[in-house]
């Protein structure tokens, strides 16, 4: 079992780490990988091409940005897991989204997208011993731990879930 972080090196870190309940992370992520297909898998591609007001990202656009920013954190767990010793870069949102491109995408695409990305994180997850779970690496000039980034993937969703829930759907 992988159990939350007892410390949260960051306080930024805390506004999704917070919003994930006690338990065991690989369970947790499991369950909202299964949880959030299905939500979404009802949804139209004519209404996965809408946002909520304008200026705001597509439905489209949000599950790509939960996509890809599962990428870049479960790199960054990889990354420290193996005792990488640089820091690791930022990724500004923003530029991800407009450079991806994923109106163009289809929804089942994405969906399709997120599933593998997230059954990825699972598998590395499952591969990091004890030792480096509590390992901290250094992501944008601060340190951080292989849980706190674990836990962050599964708060990000939840934010973002509740985002949807409340705003698009």
């Amino acid at each position: 079992m992988r159990p939350r972080p007892l410390f949260i090196e960051n306080p930024e870190h805390d506004r999704y780490v917070s919003l994930v309940p006690d338990g065991d992370i690989e369970e947790i992520l499991s369950k909202q990988r299964t949880k959030t297909i299905t939500l979404l898998s009802s949804v139209s591609e004519e209404s996965a091409r809408k946002a909520y007001a304008p200026g705001k990202w597509t439905l489209k656009e949000v599950i790509g940005h939960m996509t890809d920013s599962e990428r870049v954190m479960s790199y960054r767990m990889l990354a420290i897991a193996r005792n990488e010793s640089a820091p690791l870069p930022a990724m500004d949102q923003d530029q991800y989204v407009s450079e991806a491109n994923f109106n163009k995408l289809s929804w089942e695409q994405l969906l399709a997208g997120f599933d593998t990305v997230r059954s990825n994180t699972l598998s590395l997850i499952s591969t990091i011993d004890d030792a480096a779970w509590v390992r901290n690496g250094t992501v944008m000039n601060s340190p951080v731990s292989i849980g706190t980034i674990a836990y962050g993937i599964a708060g990000h969703e939840l934010h973002h879930m509740k985002v949807i829930s409340d705003k698009y759907l």
